[in-house]
């Protein structure tokens, strides 16, 4: 008889540690890879300010595009919707009207001067860590697939420049793509 009052009472704790985990902690996170972003996008800012990059040029606008989308969407970012576009940009690889917007934003970085090169290419890859830190301390699964990746780069199993490089990719480019299909909208003062 009181079987079905403690297996009542282990579902009430899982549902409550659940709520907890999606409604406190789970937003704790998204907050602080938010602020990060927006750290981010004001060191962009910070060199259309200082003239290095225009803010009328190609490249700005394009980094700017991302990191709002990130700040947009960052709360769509889990391993799943990871692993699902990954699946539909391999499907997409296929088709003959492919952009690859990793290669875009190379071609774009490589042609500015090297000390913006450098700049740049930090606020990529700091963004990148902080899409995948997020990811990380969200996801149960994936916390401990980063674990295992730091373990094996820490013995010098893995290199991880390349699967750095991949994952980030997959994010940036579904941030840049909802981003842009948003429709401008102007403000009458």
């Amino acid at each position: 008889m009181q079987n079905p009052i403690y297996f009542l009472s282990w579902v009430a704790g899982v549902c409550s540690i659940w709520l907890l985990w999606s409604l406190a902690i789970k937003r704790l996170f998204l907050d602080a890879f938010r602020e990060r972003l927006f750290e981010l996008r004001f060191e962009l800012f910070r060199l259309g300010m200082s003239e290095e990059l225009p803010f009328e040029s190609d490249t700005y606008r394009v980094f700017e595009t991302l990191i709002c989308g990130m700040l947009r969407f960052g709360h769509r970012i889990t391993f799943l919707t990871y692993v699902f576009c990954r699946i539909e940009q391999e499907r997409a690889r296929r088709d003959k009207n492919f952009v690859d917007l990793s290669r875009q934003i190379a071609l774009k970085i490589s042609r500015l001067n090297p000390e913006t090169q450098a700049k740049l290419l930090r606020i990529l890859k700091d963004l990148t860590m902080a899409t995948m830190v997020y990811m990380a301390f969200t996801s149960l699964f994936f916390m401990s697939i980063i674990a295992g990746y730091e373990i094996a780069k820490f013995l010098k199993l893995w290199t991880p420049d390349s699967a750095t490089k991949e994952i980030g990719f997959v994010i940036e480019r579904e941030a840049y793509r909802a981003e842009t299909m948003r429709p401008l909208r102007t403000v009458a003062a």
